[in-house]
């Protein structure tokens, strides 16, 4: 768990400046800088890029973090798997950008009435969907050697400043909003850039294939995984991005700049569960191919816990905080805190069930996650079908809350089933009556000073109410050796003359 923890400790230290700078991006400078109507052009160009290069990965992604341990070799260039990761989704693009290009009046249909602004940038698409695409396929290959810190810095915290630096272009009137939206779509390909630069820096990377080495089983085994992987990651990432895409068909782009910020906050307590299902992915498919199962039921059980203690810590700040946050907001954004509060809840049930969709996708039951993705895109469309209609931004909140928790559900049921693990522990009944005592707290106390003071102040008291307990009652030894550890380092700076 060691390589976990410290991975996933300085992913999500990135990932927290990501969030702290991404409020003020997403809090302040876009409903201040951009229209409620350009904002959600923003969201949704950058959803349909999601769900269109989960389409050109042709599964490569997972297939990535399964398939590597058997070519891992450092002196043999890794047998070629770096090609063999490039090409593939490649021809995935290719074959996406004829569909994107002859399918334009087919598609951009559903959005002419109420997303018209949609219509001027679709073009703009295509070059994202490729930056998007290999950003993704890069990171997973070097996320499969263990290193997930320089991948999280790029897309949570360097590529917020490029749009930082863009909107200030465009505030101060120095370019275009069309121009705005090329550099908007050019920043993905500055981070891109970067981070084919340090894999091939600092590994022992090599573009050439050894086709020789792919035998006709292991040939199999890749293809039959990857027609898994593919279908299951389209409709994992169409989940994550249905809500957006079907609010700019069914209630326009102002609604969804609305939702699009609200879901961006209710979202922020899952910053740990990136971090650590990251790295412990590929832990988890050495750990199958070595049939190493205690170790993966110990990664399952502490990484939910751990989880739960990150994630509550978030939750219970943003609940705490949603008038302030609301305040800082234009009025047109005023019907976005139940969207936080839905959304919040639904993410954060979704990390205290853990990894288990990590060892779903490393085992050999991986056809299940493909089964399970398919029921929940299917409950999510309907839902927001019926719902976004009459309740707009509540009723895509509705549905896609709901969706998240029968899919975490479903899984946890599931794993406990078929290889007798199940993440819950009973102190983590402990860490939700903490939480629930703190917001009941603060509930009680009124604004102190003004916004920004109270913002502040509640915050730290928040922490300290909450790690305080949580840290003496030892609830998470990963938790405690993170403080200790943390404090150990750091303290001959704060007292130099300590030994």
């Amino acid at each position: 768990m060691g390589i976990i923890i410290r991975q996933s400790v300085r992913s999500t230290i990135f990932s927290y400046i990501g969030v702290a700078l991404g409020f003020v991006v997403t809090i302040w400078m876009y409903p201040n800088i951009l229209t409620a109507e350009q904002y959600g052009l923003t969201r949704v160009l950058i959803s349909l890029a999601a769900v269109s290069s989960q389409f050109a990965k042709l599964g490569m992604n997972n297939t990535i973090i399964r398939y590597f341990p058997y070519f891992n070799d450092r002196k043999k260039n890794h047998h070629g798997f770096f090609f063999i990761a490039l090409a593939i989704p490649f021809l995935g693009f290719l074959l996406l950008a004829v569909v994107l290009l002859a399918g334009e009046d087919f598609i951009i249909q559903y959005f002419e009435e109420r997303s018209a602004l949609l219509i001027d940038y679709y073009l703009l698409l295509l070059p994202m969907v490729f930056f998007i695409l290999f950003f993704n396929v890069v990171t997973n290959f070097i996320k499969a050697l263990y290193n997930i810190v320089v991948s999280t810095f790029l897309n949570e915290v360097f590529l917020r400043i490029l749009v930082v630096l863009s909107l200030v272009l465009y505030f101060a009137g120095w370019i275009s909003f069309q121009q705005f939206m090329m550099l908007f779509v050019l920043n993905y390909a500055v981070i891109l850039v970067i981070l084919f630069i340090y894999l091939f820096k600092n590994h022992d990377i090599s573009l050439r294939p050894d086709f020789d080495f792919l035998d006709s089983r292991l040939t199999k085994n890749l293809l039959k995984y990857g027609s898994f992987a593919f279908m299951g990651g389209v409709a994992s990432i169409a989940v994550a991005n249905i809500d957006i895409i079907m609010l700019s068909a069914l209630a326009g782009l102002e609604d969804t700049g609305i939702y699009a910020i609200a879901f961006y906050v209710g979202s922020a307590i899952t910053i740990a569960r990136k971090s650590i299902y990251n790295i412990s992915s590929p832990i988890i498919a050495d750990a199958f191919k070595e049939e190493n199962f205690s170790l993966i039921a110990d990664i399952y059980k502490r990484s939910s816990l751990n989880q739960l203690i990150a994630g509550g810590l978030l939750f219970c700040g943003v609940i705490a905080n949603l008038d302030n946050l609301m305040s800082l907001l234009p009025a047109a954004y005023a019907g976005g805190s139940i969207v936080i509060i839905l959304i919040a809840s639904a993410n954060l049930f979704d990390m205290t069930t853990g990894l288990n969709g990590a060892i779903i996708l490393n085992s050999d039951r991986y056809r299940f996650d493909l089964y399970s993705t398919l029921f929940l895109i299917s409950l999510t469309i309907t839902l927001n079908y019926l719902l976004i209609p009459t309740y707009g931004i509540l009723g895509a909140a509705i549905g896609t809350a709901s969706a998240i928790f029968c899919y975490n559900l479903l899984k946890v049921i599931f794993v406990a089933i078929y290889f007798n693990m199940q993440p819950f522990k009973a102190s983590m009944v402990i860490i939700l009556l903490i939480g629930a005592v703190i917001l009941f707290l603060s509930s009680q106390v009124g604004l102190m000073i003004n916004v920004y003071v109270d913002l502040v102040i509640r915050s730290l008291i928040i922490t300290l109410l909450y790690i305080g307990p949580i840290y003496f009652m030892n609830i998470s030894d990963d938790f405690n050796g993170m403080i200790v550890g943390a404090w150990n380092k750091y303290r001959h700076h704060i007292f130099p003359s300590s030994k």
